[in-house]
C-alpha cells in the first residue's frame, strides 16, 4: 500500500522509513472502529433495559428509567476513554491493528497521555460537521488529518 508521503522515526522505535497512510486506509480503519464502538453501545443498550427485560410490566418505573439513562449517558465518555486507552497503550485503534496503521507524534514516538487524550477529544469535533476535518488529509504533505494537526500526531503505515 503505496503511500506518497513518508516519515522518518526513531531508530528505537521503528528501523525503516515508514510511509504516512493515506485516506483510503485510514476510511477502512474509520468503519471498524464505527463496528467496535456500535458494538459496544449495543451492549450498553442491552445492560440499560435488563431490568425491564426481566421484569413482567411493560412500562418502566421511575428507578428503571434513571438506570437506562445513566447507562446510556456513560456511553458517551466511554467511547473517547476507549480511543485514549488504546491510543496511549498501542498507538492504535481496534480499526487501525486491523488494516496495519499507527498513530504516534511528528518524532515517530508512542503518543504521550496528554497528545492521546488532545487527539481523543479533538477527534470527534473535527469529523462532525460531514467529517469535514479529514479533507486536510488530501493536501496536506504528511497526511495529517484536523485533529492530527491539532494534537500533533502522524499516522503511519505498519510494515
Amino acid at each position: 500500500m503505496a503511500a506518497t508521503g513518508q516519515a522518518q522515526t526513531s531508530p528505537s522505535r521503528h528501523a525503516a522509513i515508514l510511509p504516512y497512510a493515506g485516506f483510503s486506509l485510514r476510511a477502512v480503519a474509520f468503519i471498524l472502529d464505527l463496528i467496535v464502538t456500535g458494538s459496544f453501545f449495543l451492549l450498553f443498550f442491552a445492560v440499560a433495559f435488563l431490568p425491564a427485560a426481566l421484569g413482567s410490566d411493560s412500562k418502566l418505573s421511575g428507578t428503571e428509567e434513571k438506570w437506562v439513562y445513566i447507562v446510556l449517558l456513560t456511553y458517551i465518555p466511554f467511547v473517547p476513554f476507549l480511543f485514549f486507552t488504546l491510543w496511549t497503550w498501542r498507538g492504535q485503534s481496534i480499526g487501525m491493528i486491523a488494516v496495519r496503521i499507527e498513530v504516534t507524534d511528528r518524532d515517530g514516538e508512542p503518543l504521550s497521555a496528554t497528545r492521546a487524550l488532545l487527539r481523543a477529544i479533538v477527534w470527534p469535533l473535527s469529523m462532525l460537521p460531514l467529517g469535514i476535518g479529514a479533507a486536510p488529509v488530501f493536501f496536506d504533505e504528511e497526511r495529517r488529518a484536523l485533529h492530527d494537526m491539532l494534537a500533533g500526531t502522524v499516522v503511519l503505515e505498519m510494515p
